[in-house]
């Protein structure tokens, strides 16, 4: 005997799991329509302990809460980070390494919890490159050392530019 499956519109299936998944208010950033995602700049400054140098170590970040500043498709936001780098291995100022971490972002009232990993190079013409993958969040970023030299103390502070699409 064949059982008929009632009929269930795509639309709003889609829509339920949508708001599942996300939560109140997850589905107002980025815009209804944007599939890709809207591109995202941001600024922050980040405090890390113990620092790096030219000792292997591994460690934490934090940035003070949501200081930085966000701007995604002409809209405003805040923007936070905390979570540790030296994850795979313990990193020198020119060896570069991994971590991982979470952004806290606040743009249009909606805070967006952002789970990342990250790769970067070692300091190169007086800044560190990489990339970071996330849930919501992804792209590159630079980091200039703004306390510390590498050589005679470890950078413990700097300024963090991102640059990415968020989703």
């Amino acid at each position: 005997m064949h059982r008929r499956m009632p009929m269930v519109r795509t639309g709003t299936l889609l829509t339920a799991l949508t708001a599942f998944v996300l939560g109140p208010g997850g589905a107002t950033m980025p815009a209804a329509g944007a599939a890709e995602g809207a591109r995202c700049t941001g600024e922050l400054v980040a405090t890390l302990t113990p620092g790096i140098g030219s000792e292997p170590a591994s460690g934490v970040f934090h940035s003070e809460g949501e200081g930085g500043t966000l701007t995604c498709g002409g809209r405003s936001g805040t923007i936070g980070e905390d979570g540790r780098y030296g994850t795979e291995r313990p990193v020198t100022c020119s060896s570069g390494g991994q971590g991982w971490g979470v952004h806290t972002i606040v743009v249009d009232g909606t805070t967006i919890r952002n789970t990342f990993t990250f790769e970067f190079g070692g300091i190169s013409g007086g800044l560190v490159s990489g990339k970071f993958a996330g849930e919501r969040y992804s792209g590159t970023f630079t980091f200039t050392p703004s306390d510390g030299d590498c050589v005679s103390s470890p950078v413990t502070k700097g300024h963090v530019k991102l640059d990415g699409i968020l989703r």
